[in-house]
C-alpha cells in the first residue's frame, strides 16, 4: 500500500491480492455446487486483470456489442473454453449479427424480439443457446429503485404468463436477472422463487441464469447458504446452472489513489482533489453513497468544521462535485496521496470525461507490492468522443 503514495494520479488501482481471494471464494462455490461462475464485464471489464481470473471464471456476460467482443477478445472465446453470454434489452438485425461472430449464448428480453431474432441465431449459430429473461415479480433490491428489475413497470423481461409452451419451445435457457448486491437471505429466496414459481419452465429448458447482484464475496454474506439453495435447486433441475455477477467478483478489490490539489480555509474546510465524483466515481452521486478511504473516517454532513475534518469535491464546476465529509488522523496537506477503496466494481466502466477531466490511470497492484501502470489517457482520449 505504501507504493500507492508514490504513484502519479488519479489513478484506479487493482489489487491482484485481494482479487484472488474473491477467485478462492468463487471455486469454492463452483466445486460445491458444479455451477458457472461468468465475469459480468458491465461492472468491471480491465482486460490486463482477466489473466487473474480466467482460470476461476467461465467466461463473460456482456449487455451490447462491444462488451461481447471485448470478452471474447481479452477473456477468452469459444475456442479457448470460455462463454459469452450477451443480453440486451432490445437487439438491431445488423448489431445481433455482430454479435453472433463473438457470442453463442443470446438472451432476449421479449416475446417479440425473441420471435423476431431467434431464426437469425439458430440460422448463425449452430449450437446457439436462446434465452429469454423473465420478471420474477419478486422486489428484493434494497439500496436503490434504481436497480431493481422487479420495480414496477419494469422494462426487463417477459411475465412469467408469457412463458407459454410455444414460447418455451423456442427457448434453450430463462434468465433472471434480479438482484443487486444482495446477501444470502435474498439468493435463497430468489433461487426458491424460481425452483417453484417457474418449476413448470424448468421442465422444458436445459439451461437456467440466475443473474448477477450475488454479493458472495462481501463478509456478512453465508456463502454455505449459497451452496444449500444451489444443490436443492439442482436437485430437481438437471441442465446447466450459471450465476453471473460483476462486482462481487472485485468487491474490495482495488482503490482510486488521487491528489489533494488546494484545501479552502471555510469554516467548513474544503480539500479540491484530483479526483472526482462525478466523472471517476459516479456511483457516489447516482446510488448515492460515501466512499471508504484509508486512514480517515466519514463524518455526518454538517460537522465538517469539527478539526481534521474536510468536505472533499472534485476539480470540476459542477457544484454538487463533492465526494463526501472525512475526518482523518492528521491535518490535510496539499500534496497529499488519498486512497479511496472498493473502486473496482462500477467506476472506470462508467466514467466520463466532462469537462475535459482526464480519466485516471489504470494500475495493477501485484501480489509482491509492485506497482504497474497499465495505461495512461491523454486528450486524444477526450477529443475522441467528442469527434475531432
Amino acid at each position: 500500500m505504501k507504493k500507492l503514495h508514490n504513484i502519479q494520479t488519479p489513478a484506479y488501482v487493482a489489487d491482484i491480492a485481494a482479487i484472488s481471494k474473491n477467485m478462492e471464494k468463487a471455486k469454492r462455490i463452483k466445486k460445491e455446487t458444479e455451477i458457472k461462475l461468468l465475469l459480468a464485464t458491465k461492472g468491471f471489464a480491465m482486460p490486463a486483470v482477466f489473466p487473474f481470473m480466467r482460470g476461476t471464471l467461465d467466461g463473460t456476460t456482456a449487455s451490447g456489442l462491444y462488451e461481447a467482443r471485448l470478452g471474447a477478445t481479452h477473456f477468452g472465446g469459444e475456442e479457448q473454453g470460455k462463454e459469452v453470454h450477451t443480453y440486451s434489452p432490445a437487439y438491431t438485425e445488423d448489431t445481433l449479427r455482430e454479435i453472433l461472430k463473438y457470442s453463442g449464448h443470446i438472451y432476449f428480453n421479449s416475446i417479440h424480439q425473441l420471435q423476431k431474432f431467434a431464426p437469425l441465431v439458430r440460422a448463425a449459430r449452430k449450437n446457439a443457446v436462446i434465452g429469454l429473461r423473465v420478471n420474477p415479480r419478486l422486489p428484493l433490491v434494497k439500496n436503490s429503485a434504481l436497480y431493481d428489475p422487479s420495480a414496477p413497470c419494469s422494462r426487463f423481461g417477459v411475465q412469467k404468463e408469457e412463458l407459454t409452451d410455444g414460447v418455451l419451445a423456442q427457448i434453450d435457457l430463462l434468465h433472471i436477472h434480479n438482484l443487486c448486491e444482495n446477501l444470502a437471505e435474498d439468493s435463497e429466496k430468489l433461487i426458491d422463487h424460481v425452483r417453484t414459481e417457474f418449476a413448470f419452465a424448468l421442465k422444458k429448458i436445459n439451461h437456467l441464469n440466475l443473474g448477477g447482484g450475488h454479493f458472495y464475496t462481501h463478509k456478512d454474506y453465508d456463502i454455505p447458504r449459497l451452496i444449500n439453495a444451489l444443490k436443492k435447486l439442482k436437485r430437481e433441475f438437471a441442465g446447466t446452472v450459471t450465476l453471473e455477477p460483476g462486482a462481487a467478483h472485485v468487491l474490495n478489490g482495488g482503490y482510486l489513489v488521487a491528489t489533494v490539489l488546494d484545501i479552502i480555509p471555510h469554516a467548513q474546510k474544503i480539500a479540491i482533489l484530483d479526483a472526482s465524483a462525478s466523472t471517476h466515481m459516479p456511483d457516489v452521486l447516482e446510488v448515492p453513497y460515501t466512499p471508504e478511504i484509508v486512514g480517515a473516517e466519514i463524518v455526518e454532513q454538517g460537522k465538517a468544521s469539527e478539526p481534521k475534518t474536510y468536505i472533499l469535491g472534485g476539480n470540476t464546476c459542477m457544484t454538487g462535485d463533492v465526494i463526501g465529509t472525512y475526518k482523518f488522523e492528521k491535518p490535510l496537506e496539499i500534496g497529499q496521496k488519498l486512497i479511496f477503496t472498493d473502486m473496482m466494481q462500477y467506476s472506470f466502466v462508467k466514467n466520463t470525461t466532462f469537462n475535459g477531466i482526464p480519466l485516471p490511470d489504470l494500475g495493477i497492484l501485484h501480489e509482491n507490492g509492485r506497482y504497474e501502470r497499465v495505461k495512461r489517457f491523454g486528450y486524444e482520449d477526450f477529443a475522441g468522443r467528442l469527434g475531432a
